[in-house]
């Protein structure tokens, strides 16, 4: 059962020198606070990573990817008694990260699952005052950016997984006739 953390306050502003972002407070059962500062650009990140728009949506997985488990999947025991060099590491039960993705919509089924089993298994970020449509309204996604960074994460996993481009990229606009 996933430990309910409420969200307390919300602040926003400039986070570090010449960036601006959120703050997210929540309270645990244990009485602490957490906070959970995030540029406001990651809307724009998450939203070209995992071809995903609703701000709704990447908000919730801001809020509960720090509560993923990052340690790698155990190896069976089959593949540790492998030789050396031979053994790769155990299928994620959630599907392939993102640059193990060979589409964004595989990288979102995996991503959405990963934080799907977050939400029931660890942490279940909740907003008891309604304090986060404050930030649906106000987060600053720009379609032209989320272009933009879409194409740099596209070809980042294409050169990951194939070792470089088909084409080299169009880096000159071309000239007016």
């Amino acid at each position: 059962m996933a430990e309910q953390h409420e969200i307390v306050d919300i602040l926003a502003g400039e986070i570090a020198p010449g960036i601006t972002g959120w703050s997210v407070i929540t309270l645990r059962p244990d009485g602490r606070r957490w906070q959970h500062t995030f540029p406001s650009e990651t809307f724009e990140w998450r939203a070209a990573e995992y071809g995903l728009t609703d701000p709704v949506e990447i908000l919730d997985v801001i809020l509960h990817e720090p509560y993923q488990d990052t340690a790698p999947p155990a190896l069976p025991p089959s593949v540790k008694a492998a030789p050396r060099g031979v053994a790769k590491a155990a299928a994620d039960p959630h599907g392939p990260t993102l640059q193990e993705a060979t589409s964004t919509a595989a990288a979102q089924a995996a991503h959405r699952s990963r934080i799907a089993a977050v939400k029931e298994d660890r942490v279940l970020v909740t907003d008891p005052d309604g304090l986060l449509p404050h930030i649906h309204r106000n987060h600053g996604m720009d379609p032209d950016r989320v272009r933009a960074k879409q194409e740099f994460v596209d070809t980042h996993r294409w050169t990951r997984l194939y070792g470089g481009l088909p084409a080299e990229p169009i880096t000159k606009e071309a000239t007016r006739a």
